[in-house]
């Protein structure tokens, strides 16, 4: 039924390929990174198919942590300006000028602080035991699905086609960064970083839908087979005691994340202020200014449609992950009651399995319903696809709020200033 010839021929088409070679090309550029960076100091122990706690060599550490200060201190300068700059603006400037030049601080007051978590997240000891064992689990729960059912590799094509169109929009918004001529390497460090991390956090997702898929696989294949036999035999027991154990498995895991690494969903979601500061701006330039609409197009382009973008898609692509998550855990149910009814028939009465697996039946529902496997962003908010248009929504007025209050204020540019 599983481990045979119709999960060895699923697993060989294309498309199993290409998605096989997604997560390892990709968890191979995930690791790669942070080998060559020396973030976390964990060492991939092919052997045991485990993370192990490894330390670089002392002067080869030195030299990275200064290339590392180096990068962070040639902005130095550029702020102690800024901040003299600011004492003088708070007190000069007024109207929507003044609120534009806040609220940019504000950005990148945000920009800082996210930044400074990043770094200790890929530094601090406490955050490598938190990777250490997330990834220890996800070999774990991967390498078990393998042996007791088989593993058939899936990614969602249209989830991936809207990730890959947010990193085209980040390296549009990098490439403009890196030519603006109020260039900081804070900020472009911080991008770079941020789209690091969410690259791994997204990962992680596939990674859960993948797991769950599989579970709905061999549920579906089991009541398919079994509903043409005359008994249950004990293999397929052991193997639905094993999916129950996977279960509480993966629930705890995504708790610990949820738990340990919930600064990262926050940073996403405050990524809101960006968002709504380029929205403000990149309105201004379409309606009001009088470029050329191929200069409009180029400026809007590589000055703001990343930073208007980016953070929505982040939140989108997160609320989908969570929709799908969703609907994989509902259609486990379903078919956990069919696995039920098709035990209460086939089964012995007094048999001791039958007892158990009820058992284990009525638990898995009941703990699906109380904690379901969902993403949660910022003040126990749960980030689904209605969350998501909640947050759309949220930044167009506001943004809209923001022109009429310019316009209101007569300080309308006639040319993309702000842009240039």
């Amino acid at each position: 039924m599983w481990n045979t010839e119709d999960i060895q021929l699923l697993r060989g088409g294309l498309a199993q390929s290409i998605y096989r070679r997604f997560f390892q090309c990709t968890a191979w550029l995930l690791y790669g990174i942070a080998r060559g960076c020396h973030f976390f100091k964990l060492h991939y122990n092919a052997e045991y198919n485990q993370m192990e706690e490894m330390q670089y060599h002392h002067i080869t550490t030195k030299l990275v942590v200064t290339v590392k200060f180096v990068f962070v201190l040639l902005d130095i300068q550029s702020f102690i300006v800024l901040g003299i700059v600011v004492w003088f603006h708070i007190f000069r400037v007024e109207d929507s000028g003044g609120q534009n030049y806040l609220i940019g601080l504000l950005v990148q007051g945000l920009i800082i602080s996210d930044l400074c978590r990043i770094l200790i997240f890929l530094h601090s000891n406490d955050d490598r035991m938190l990777l250490k064992h997330v990834i220890n689990e996800i070999f774990y729960i991967t390498r078990i699905i393998k042996n007791k059912f088989g593993i058939i590799y899936h990614c969602e094509l249209g989830l991936l086609c809207v990730y890959f169109c947010k990193l085209y929009l980040a390296y549009i918004m990098l490439d403009g960064m890196w030519y603006h001529f109020t260039f900081f390497w804070i900020n472009f460090i911080y991008w770079v970083l941020f789209e690091y991390c969410i690259l791994g956090y997204f990962i992680y997702q596939l990674t859960l839908l993948n797991w769950y898929r599989n579970f709905s696989y061999f549920l579906q294949r089991f009541v398919e087979y079994n509903s043409n036999q005359s008994f249950i035999s004990a293999r397929y027991h052991r193997r639905l005691l094993w999916l129950f154990k996977l279960h509480l498995r993966i629930n705890n895991l995504h708790k610990f994340v949820q738990e340990r690494a919930a600064w990262l969903p926050a940073a996403i979601y405050l990524t809101i202020f960006t968002s709504i500061f380029n929205m403000t701006l990149l309105l201004e330039c379409v309606i009001y200014a009088a470029d050329e609409i191929d200069d409009k197009i180029y400026i809007i382009a590589y000055g703001c449609l990343g930073p208007v973008f980016i953070p929505i898609l982040n939140v989108f692509i997160l609320g989908i992950c969570t929709d799908r998550i969703r609907s994989e855990e509902l259609t486990m149910q379903q078919q956990i009651v069919l696995v039920n009814v098709l035990y209460v028939r086939k089964a012995f009465p007094h048999d001791a399995a039958l007892k158990v697996l009820s058992n284990e039946h009525t638990s898995l529902i009941v703990h699906q319903k109380l904690e379901p496997l969902l993403n949660v962003i910022i003040l126990h908010t749960i980030c689904d696809r209605e969350f998501a248009f909640d947050y759309v929504l949220t930044v167009i007025v506001t943004a809209l709020s923001f022109v009429q209050y310019t316009v209101s204020t007569h300080r309308v540019y006639d040319v993309c200033m702000t842009h240039k």
